[in-house]
């Protein structure tokens, strides 16, 4: 059983060095696909990041009834906390809301000095964790007794989710793109080696040799490029965006781009796994052709 791995083994690479410039075109061309969605991956998760941000910037302010008791308060509170979706809930009494107030108007608060707290009310502050439930948690939200008036700004949650949907469906048709792209290349690849040994088939095939003993040089050999490829574009994929793309981000001062050290481990094992897949699913194909003798 070993024996005959090895041999298959040594078939596949005899193979791929035989047709050495086939496999540099199908190793470049993954890479490049490789590169191009690692990228794109990695450009979804800093503007996720970004919609997350500004999401947090989105508070929602929930102003209480002048005659509610402290208990009653305290109540609202643990009522807050017991929504999941709600995060970083804070209360603001009347006397620290003019506080903040005064202090928000910088030299402009002497002409406020006849202000007094009894114009404003008591309030909870908090942010929603996942704004695609913004409606269902303000519904919950509404619910509780004792709220005067909710201060929300919907437009901007609006804006972030129908940006949310529009990258994650240009996501989904980049990755679907390239992995077809991909398939394509390591297909043609495949039939050119195939095609050349299509006698050395025909012969096994007359000889007894299964169907699966005659496609596994092959399908070993579409795993080794994919493979390759993987490590290639890991390196490359460093490369880009640690000096390239994240000092980009980085220049705008919106955010902190994510790193890609944190994510190094993670990425390794999507783009050697995805190039041996791919590889895998390119050379299933090509050789089946020659097998019905």
């Amino acid at each position: 059983m070993i024996d005959s791995f090895i041999f298959l083994v040594k078939c596949a690479v005899k193979s791929i060095f035989k047709n050495w410039l086939l496999t540099l075109a199908s190793v470049t061309v993954l890479t490049i696909c490789l590169v191009t969605l690692g990228s794109s991956i990695l450009l979804f998760d800093n503007v996720n990041l970004f919609i997350d941000e500004v999401g947090d910037e989105s508070q929602v302010v929930i102003f209480l009834d002048e005659s509610l008791t402290t208990e009653q308060i305290n109540g609202i509170h643990q009522q807050l906390f017991q929504i999941q979706n709600i995060k970083n809930v804070s209360y603001e009494s009347k006397e620290m809301a003019l506080q903040n107030y005064l202090e928000s108007m910088g030299e402009n608060a002497s002409l406020f000095s006849d202000v007094t707290s009894d114009v404003l009310r008591n309030s909870f502050i908090f942010n929603i964790k996942d704004l695609s439930k913004f409606d269902q948690t303000m519904f919950e939200v509404g619910k509780i007794e004792g709220i005067s008036r909710i201060r929300e700004r919907r437009e901007v949650v609006d804006r972030i989710n129908d940006i949310s949907q529009v990258i994650l469906m240009l996501a989904f048709w980049i990755i679907a793109i390239f992995i077809v792209i991909s398939i394509l290349v390591i297909t043609n690849t495949v039939k050119v080696s195939v095609y050349s040994r299509r006698i050395e088939i025909n012969i096994m095939k007359y000889v007894g040799a299964t169907d699966a003993f005659i496609q596994m040089p092959y399908f070993i050999e579409g795993i080794i490029i994919g493979i390759l490829a993987g490590i290639l574009t890991l390196f490359l994929t460093y490369f880009t965006y640690t000096n390239i793309l994240s000092p980009i981000i980085y220049d705008f001062g919106l955010f902190t781009p994510v790193s890609f050290q944190s994510r190094f481990i993670p990425f390794a094992l999507f783009y050697i796994v995805s190039g041996a897949l791919i590889g895998m699913v390119g050379s299933v194909y090509p050789v089946k052709k020659y097998l019905n003798v």
